[in-house]
This record gives structure tokens, sequence and C-alpha cells, in this order.
């Protein structure tokens, strides 16, 4: 049998690995925490450097945001933000400083884009306020105390280009990534299933089933309604045939009074 063909003849167990990943990825999506982003962007700038080769300034620039990046999920800095004046919500970051420092790194992302200069700033947290505030104090401290970590000194400058924007909806987790898993993972695993078991004794057909189940309850509605209806038919009979041996028992009675 070609693959093609083995594939429309398995059409139900397709969809039935479909349907099972898909509630598996509606329960794993449900339990994760949603989170709200705050998103913002920062650009590295050396100053000072009129006689310097344009190439090397551009690769110390490339090589400082690089570095800010890296340090931006540091402890030393997490207590800079901490200490930054914003109005952030110390009791969310609990537990001993190990705990605090993995949820610290699930809640802020840094990243340089190359060749640029520029860092861009993410920050998820389930309260879309407490996300700005946090971008806020990431983005003042790397702008004002950057010096504790690069030897250059104050010819290095940090500037806002995009103020921290806060998402409407959360966005974590990704739902359309989490579909997109749950329609290659299904199709990976039923493809791989139907090759190797591709007898007819192997196929999955849950929707089939429920049509069969749902088949048998409406047969033995439709099979209560008609006994019902024939109950009611014999009992109209009875009544008639009990009317009938009636009036023929009062006429009887007349003739003998006659």
């Amino acid at each position: 049998m070609e693959f093609n063909e083995l594939i429309k003849s398995k059409k139900q167990t397709l969809i039935s690995f479909f349907l099972i990943f898909f509630l598996l990825g509606a329960i794993f999506t449900g339990l994760q925490t949603f989170k709200y982003s705050a998103s913002s962007k920062l650009l590295v700038i050396q100053e000072g450097a009129s006689g310097v080769d344009p190439f090397a300034v551009s690769r110390s620039v490339e090589y400082l945001s690089g570095l800010f990046s890296q340090v931006v999920s540091s402890n030393s800095f997490f207590n800079l933000v901490k200490e930054a004046g914003f109005n952030i919500d110390r009791s969310y970051f609990k537990g001993d400083s190990i705990k605090q420092m993995k949820l610290w790194q699930k809640t802020v992302s840094a990243k340089s884009v190359e060749n640029s200069g520029v860092i861009n700033i993410s920050v998820y947290h389930p309260s879309s306020y407490q996300a700005k505030q946090i971008a806020l104090a990431v983005n003042h401290v790397l702008m004002t105390q950057n010096s504790n970590y690069q030897g250059i000194g104050s010819s290095v400058k940090i500037t806002v280009i995009d103020e921290p924007l806060v998402s409407n909806y959360p966005n974590q987790p990704n739902l359309l990534i989490n579909f997109g898993l749950v329609v290659v993972l299904s199709l990976i695993f039923g493809l791989a299933y139907i090759y190797i078991f591709p007898e007819e004794k192997y196929n999955i057909k849950l929707l089939h089933r429920r049509a069969r189940k749902a088949q048998a309850v409406k047969g033995s509605v439709e099979h209560d309604f008609l006994e019902s209806a024939g109950n009611f038919k014999n009992n109209d009979l009875n009544q008639d045939e009990e009317s009938g041996n009636s009036l023929e028992n009062r006429g009887n009675i007349r003739n003998i009074m006659r």
C-alpha cells in the first residue's frame, strides 16, 4: 500500500492524534502563568572617539552592548534594580537567592543586536504594571550605573531609544507557538504510528466512537418513544373496548326490563 493511500485510509487515526495532542497542549498551556511583557530598546554610545578608527569604535560598542546584555541577568544587577527607587513588588521574588535569581532570569531578558550597539530589553510579569516598573528600573540602572561593569569610564553612554511598551494582553505562554507544536507533534507521531502499525486493528477512531455512542443514545430514545406511543395506543383501544362492552350491557338490561 502506498503511503498516500495509507494516509487516506487512516484519517480518523491522524485526527485522533491531533485531538490527543491538542488536549495535552491545552492542559500544558493552562497550567502555566500568563504574563504581560514590557519591551524597550537602548543604545550604547561611546563619546570622545573622534580621533579613533570608526571600525574600532564600532567593535567596542558592540562588545559593550553584549557585555551589558549579560550583566542584566546577574545578582548584583538584580540588587541594583530593587534599590533603583521604582515601585517594584519585592514579594514576587520569593525564596532564597538561588530561587530569586532563577525567577529574575525568567522575568528579564536582554539581547544585543549584532553590529548596532542596540540592546533589546524584555520584561515578563503577571502584572502589566509591575512589568513596566521593572523595565523602567532596568533601563535606569543601565543608564546611570553602567560604569560598575565597564572600565572605559564616563565616555560610555546609554540612552533609551524606545520607552517600555506594555502588551495589551498576556503573551506568555505564546499560544501560536504552542498550537504550532501541537500540529507538528501530532503529525510526526501520527504518521509514524500509521507507518509502523498499518493494520486496521490498530486504528484509533475517537470521533467514530463518539458518533456511535451518540447514535446508540438516539436509537434508545427513539425506541423508548415508540414503545411509549404503542402503549398509549393500546390503552386507548382497551378503553374503547371497555366503553363498547358497557354500552352493550346497558342495552341488554333494557331488553330484559321490557
